[in-house]
């Protein structure tokens, strides 16, 4: 069973692992997303450590330090600068990057589950239930997820994870699904498949065993792909004052020129770049992920170096 059972699955297996931990995008995408992960769970730590003297200057939103002049540039005491209301920037970035990244998370896991299941029962039963799922899937197409995204955080009824995953909901069942069909449909005519079904595997070990495992990479590749749309969207919700949870990266650019003219100061340069940057750093990591995935699945390239 050397090509058509578990040698041909666990080399497919090693070979692509490898490649991955050999793609210099992959591994700079996953060092910035780790200092983000990083960033958006230590303001609690800052604040019962580092800052724990001075709560109320590095308290988010609330906060205000009365011995210098606003908007400020770097010092050894906010790192960031601050804003034009005395707020510490660097507590207010890492406040506001648990909902972006929150939103990550679950597009990318709404948009995984999703986008996996609906292609490869697809791709698997076909007939009446794969045609049915392709027209799921146009309409799907037809109903841009970032639109949807807009709707749902106007009504302020869904906080920033639900809003993920009814962004991944949207994204997986149009763009994700059709990408993952078209995958799986290719793994459906290879022999091994044809092996499986003569040696008595049924539809849920052929699927979990033999199709998953070669659709995996492609589904990673869309996934990420939703993932940057989704942050660029909220960052947009939340410059327009749209989204009604809390604070975010998108009010930290928009408060920062807002209050500028507002109060006659100068530009927050700080506060502008610190969000603006931190949403695009974000995306980037989920681009450079998705990037170095694409060409590591990429057939042509890997025969080139076999």
């Amino acid at each position: 069973m050397t090509d058509t059972g578990y040698d041909y699955e666990i080399e497919g297996w090693a070979d692509t692992r490898k490649r991955v931990l050999r793609s210099k995008m992959v591994i700079a995408g996953l060092v910035v997303l780790g200092l983000f992960t990083v960033l958006t769970f230590i303001h609690p730590v800052l604040q019962a450590t580092v800052w724990s003297g001075k709560q109320s200057v590095y308290r988010p939103v609330t906060g205000h330090d009365t011995t210098i002049s606003h908007p400020s540039g770097p010092t050894i005491a906010h790192p960031l600068g601050t804003d034009p209301l005395g707020r510490d920037v660097l507590s207010l970035m890492t406040y506001g990057l648990r909902p972006t990244f929150l939103v990550a998370i679950a597009t990318a896991l709404g948009a995984g589950v999703v986008g996996l299941v609906a292609g490869t029962s697809a791709a698997f039963f076909r007939g009446k239930y794969d045609r049915v799922m392709t027209h799921v899937a146009d309409a799907f197409v037809l109903l841009p997820p970032p639109l949807i995204f807009l709707i749902a955080s106007k009504r302020g009824l869904l906080g920033p994870f639900e809003l993920g995953l009814l962004y991944g909901l949207f994204f997986g069942l149009g763009p994700a699904a059709i990408v993952v069909r078209s995958r799986a449909l290719a793994v459906m005519g290879k022999p091994f498949i044809d092996a499986a079904r003569s040696v008595g595997g049924g539809p849920r070990w052929i699927i979990t065993h033999h199709v998953v495992p070669h659709v995996i990479p492609h589904v990673a590749v869309v996934v990420l792909a939703g993932v940057v749309g989704a942050l660029v969207t909220q960052g947009f919700v939340e410059f327009l004052g749209i989204a009604e949870y809390r604070y975010g990266l998108g009010n930290l650019v928009y408060n920062a020129l807002t209050y500028q003219r507002a109060l006659g100061s100068e530009v927050a340069w700080s506060a502008l770049m610190a969000g603006a940057l931190a949403i695009s750093l974000l995306a980037s990591s989920f681009y450079m992920i998705s990037s170095g995935l694409r060409e590591v699945t990429d057939p042509r390239r890997s025969s080139r170096r076999a």
